[in-house]
């Protein structure tokens, strides 16, 4: 385990028993993810709030948050960090993306009250007293932990930073995970809202000719047979004509028929377009 220079010695941090993972486990991918992981946390060292975030060279996403007393708190400082852009001035976030190591993960523990950025601190760090950042990497992609206390429950012990240490490699695959399946999982809204979506998911999927694909994409998008001619600037007996022959290429015979069809096609069609992106490696990300 790598850590901060102002952090605790954890090198050779002893393997301390933490609690079982099944319930977290089962919910990657859920929304039930963010609880599970702070309520796992929380056993683990005493957690009040939780955040996970995507790192970029010089972006930042947010993935999932929790909070211990049931209330939005985390939630509403988290999107406040990443809409308003506070990580940039964050000390351990830019140390987490000097120092990311290849595999193992990298532990920084921050005292909220040594910030030097009065405004970082009493504007998305009221009322915490230490956080803890857990940062790492997987297939390229860098993810970031962030787990906070509160005043109320005072700092970290040193049985809190090892019990955090011993599965920080674990957490850093669980939320690999869960930021993959809920990140890039397929916006159904977005197949039938882009007009552009939808004509390169035919284009790529058939070898209908251009103006059926137009015609076709026009039909999934709603527009009406006078609304496709004038927006193609053909007469409607033209888009009449268009739209029977690609019934009759699909072998379909109807416009629920269609929608079924291209919906089938869109899945797997986003999905072997996301496929080829995680292959190839992204601009901006951590390199050794």
């Amino acid at each position: 385990m790598n850590t901060s220079p102002g952090a605790a010695t954890m090198a050779h941090a002893p393997r301390v028993a933490a609690p079982d993972l099944p319930e977290i486990i089962e919910a990657i991918g859920s929304e039930r993810f963010g609880a599970q992981l702070l309520g796992y946390l929380h056993q683990v060292c005493g957690a009040d709030h939780c955040a996970v975030f995507q790192l970029g060279h010089d972006s930042l996403s947010q993935v999932v948050v929790g909070s211990h007393d049931g209330t939005n708190a985390a939630s509403l400082q988290a999107s406040r960090y990443v809409g308003q852009q506070y990580w940039r001035k964050d000390p351990a976030l830019r140390e987490a993306q000097t120092r990311m190591p290849t595999r193992e993960p990298l532990l920084i523990r921050v005292d909220i009250g040594d910030l030097a950025d009065t405004d970082l601190r009493d504007t998305i760090y009221p009322h915490i007293r230490e956080r803890l950042v857990v940062a790492g990497r997987r297939h390229e992609t860098a993810y970031g932990l962030s787990i906070l206390r509160s005043d109320v429950h005072g700092a970290f012990t040193s049985g809190d930073i090892d019990r955090v240490s011993s599965v920080a490699d674990v957490l850093v695959s669980m939320l690999a995970r869960h930021a993959d399946l809920v990140l890039n999982r397929p916006n159904i809204a977005l197949a039938l809202t882009s007009l552009t979506e939808i004509e390169n998911c035919i284009m790529a999927t058939t070898d209908l000719p251009r103006r059926e694909v137009q015609v076709c994409a026009r039909v999934l998008y709603g527009l009406s047979t006078t609304g496709i001619a004038l927006d193609l600037s053909i007469g409607e007996e033209s888009v009449k004509t268009y739209r029977k022959r690609v019934y009759q290429r699909l072998r379909i015979g109807c416009g629920r028929e269609l929608l079924t069809w291209y919906l089938g096609r869109w899945g797997e069609w986003r999905g072997a377009v996301h496929a080829g992106a995680a292959a190839r490696p992204a601009p901006g990300m951590f390199l050794n």
